[in-house]
Parts: C-alpha cells; structure tokens; sequence
C-alpha cells in the first residue's frame, strides 16, 4: 500500500482484486480517488475487481459520480468488477447506483421458430405486467402515505399539469365528439326513421355518450395527449439524469414526479367526460332540429327522461380508471426509458399504446361487472 493512498489492495478469497476505501467517497477526496483508480484499472486490464466499502463512513453525489465513472470505465477495458460490505449509511446511494444501465441499442430481432418467437414475446409481456403492478403498487403505498402528509405535496405542479392535460384539451376534445354526436344521430336516425321513432334518437345518443362513448374518447384523447407528453418528459430527465441527481438528493421519484401528474388527471378526466357529454348532445340536436323536425326543447326533455344519475355516475367512473391507467403507465413507460438514444421515442409510442389497450380492457372489465350489478 502506498503512503497516503485512499485505498488499499490486496486479495479476495476468489482470487480478486479486492480494494478496500479507507476515507470517505465524496467531493473532497474525488480526485485522488479517482487518479488511484485509473492507475488500478490500467494495472489489471481483462481482471476483476471487488469494491470493499465496509470502512467508507460517507458518501455525497460525488462518490456516485465516482462510481458510475468508474463502472463504465471498467466496462470499456473489459474489466469486472462488483461492491461488497457497503455499510447500511450508505445504502441508498448504492441503491441509486445500481439502478444504472448500460446504454441499450435497438432491440434485435428474436430468432428461432415462431412458437418460440411467440413464447418470447409472451412471456416478456408477462414480465411487464409484472413490474407495471409493482410500480402501481409502490404508487397507492406512496398516495397513501401522502394523504397523511398533504403539506409535502406538490401541488403548484398538479395545477400545471390540469392546465396541460384539462383547458388545453377542452377545444379538440368538443371537436371530436360535437362530430362524433352528429354521426351517431344521424346513423340512429336512418333506421329509428322506418318505424317512426324519430325522437328514440335522443335516448339512443344520450345513453351511449354517458355511459360508453364520453369517457371511452375522453380517455383515448388522454392517452394521446397527456400520457405521451409524460412518458416523454420522465424520459428525458432519465436521459439527462436529471432522475438521478433527484434519487441522490433523497426525493422519493414516486412522490416527487408520478403522484402530481397522476392526481391532475383524476381530476380533469370526470371533467372532460361531462364536457365531451355536452358537446357529443350539442351536435345531436343540432341534426335532429335540421333533419328530423324534433326542437331542442323536446330532445333535451327526452333525454332528461331517458338518461338517469346511474348512468352518468357509472361513465365519470369509467373516466377515473381510465385516468389513472392512462397516467400510470405514461409514467411508467417513462421511467423504463434506458440511455440509448432512441428510447424516449419508443418509450413514449408505447405509453400510448400500452394506455389505450388499458382502456379498451378495463372498460370491457368495468361494462360487465355494471350489467352482472344491474347498474
């Protein structure tokens, strides 16, 4: 061992390099831990190397810095190596460490016959669904705690987010299904017009934006909007590792960036259903009064009849899964954004993806339990 050295070396039982830190890992002893380092690394190229931290009493972002440097130091030299006898004070900066991935290219094609293809591809989306349900998981026991401890909250962040995803979304949204009431009166009206059931198109329109179609679109034009832009924006901060530098300041990632974004869409989604209601029967009556003879006042009044507080209760419950899905697994995708330079893009194609086979699923989950509960 060299006088006046940070570290010293000597011999694991599996005949490693084992070099054990005497001084702390931080911002004041960087440097001459890292010149130390090179000198090692260029003594033992193609060796393996075990890092002893058992006498390290300190750690600051700079020892994570060092670490990671020295972590893609070694995988260019085609050096191994690993950390052992990290003591519990330091524990979550190794945590953040290891959390670390090497940058990743674009997937290559799977070989083997097709049922193998198939059971690849099969069993990873099993083991998706698997970590998806662990992040929500870890989401409720962060909301959960977050509830007791609303001070903490970030909530000038949630009312940007309702800004982006609500007001924002409100003129494309009445667009969409002011139309999308336009086409259904006037499909209804072709057949209702055979028995002369002309004013039936009232219920028939009414019914089905409340209960299905209002939160179905709401939700979709979600998965479009918001979900993407989330997924995109968790994914440049894991790029930038603007994520990283937060884990090692001690800021709970669940609490500090998913539960704001999560809370501005439950929020806005009931909202945007009622909205989506209003324009889709808008551009209803506006069909009826022109080819139908039936007046505002007796299309509202038979919707009024035709449509009751279960059924709009029933869509707004609807628009609340779907809310939460689709914002889960916006930020989801995003925090599975790895280094390569593509991976923001396809992260976030598949937020949206990943968000509309969610709805379409849970609104089919959602539509049998109300008919099995007479609702």
């Amino acid at each position: 061992m060299e006088r006046g050295s940070p570290f010293e070396t000597g011999t694991s039982s599996e005949g490693e390099l084992l070099v054990s830190f005497k001084a702390p890992i931080t911002f004041e002893n960087a440097a001459e831990i890292w010149e130390g380092a090179n000198n090692l690394i260029a003594q033992n190229s193609n060796g393996s190397f075990v890092l002893d931290l058992s006498r390290v009493t300190r750690m600051d972002s700079a020892g994570v810095a060092f670490l990671r440097l020295f972590q893609r130091l070694c995988r260019r030299r085609g050096v191994r190596f690993r950390i052992q006898s990290a003591p519990p004070s330091i524990e979550r900066f190794l945590d953040f460490f290891e959390r670390d991935e090497p940058a990743q290219g674009p997937p290559s094609p799977p070989k083997g016959s097709p049922v193998a293809r198939l059971g690849a591809f099969l069993v990873g989306r099993a083991a998706e669904l698997q970590e998806f349900a662990d992040f929500c998981r870890s989401f409720f026991s962060v909301a959960a705690r977050a509830l007791r401890r609303p001070g903490r909250f970030r909530w000038r962040e949630s009312l940007y987010y309702l800004q982006l995803a609500g007001a924002d979304a409100m003129t494309i949204l009445f667009l969409i299904t002011l139309l999308l009431g336009v086409v259904m009166a006037f499909q209804a009206a072709i057949q209702l017009k055979q028995f002369g059931a002309n004013i039936f198109v009232a219920d028939l329109v009414s019914l089905a934006l409340a209960r299905e179609l209002a939160p179905v679109f709401t939700a979709m034009l979600l998965a479009g909007r918001s979900s993407s832009f989330f997924a995109a924006e968790i994914g440049s901060m894991k790029v930038g590792e603007e994520l990283d530098a937060l884990a090692v300041m001690g800021f709970n990632l669940t609490e500090f960036i998913t539960l704001p974004k999560v809370l501005a869409l439950m929020i806005v989604a009931p909202l945007l259903t009622m909205w989506a209601n209003f324009a889709g029967i808008i551009g209803a009556i506006g069909v009826c009064g022109v080819s139908l003879d039936i007046t505002p006042y007796a299309f509202l009044h038979e919707v009024f009849t035709a449509v009751t507080f279960g059924d709009i209760a029933g869509g707004l419950l609807k628009a609340e899964v779907f809310a939460t899905l689709i914002a889960l697994v916006g930020c989801f995708r995003g925090f599975q954004t790895t280094m390569g330079a593509d991976s923001v893009g396809r992260q976030t194609t598949a937020a949206v993806v990943s968000g509309l086979f969610l709805i379409i699923f849970s609104d089919a989950i959602l539509t049998v339990l109300f008919y099995l509960l007479g609702w």
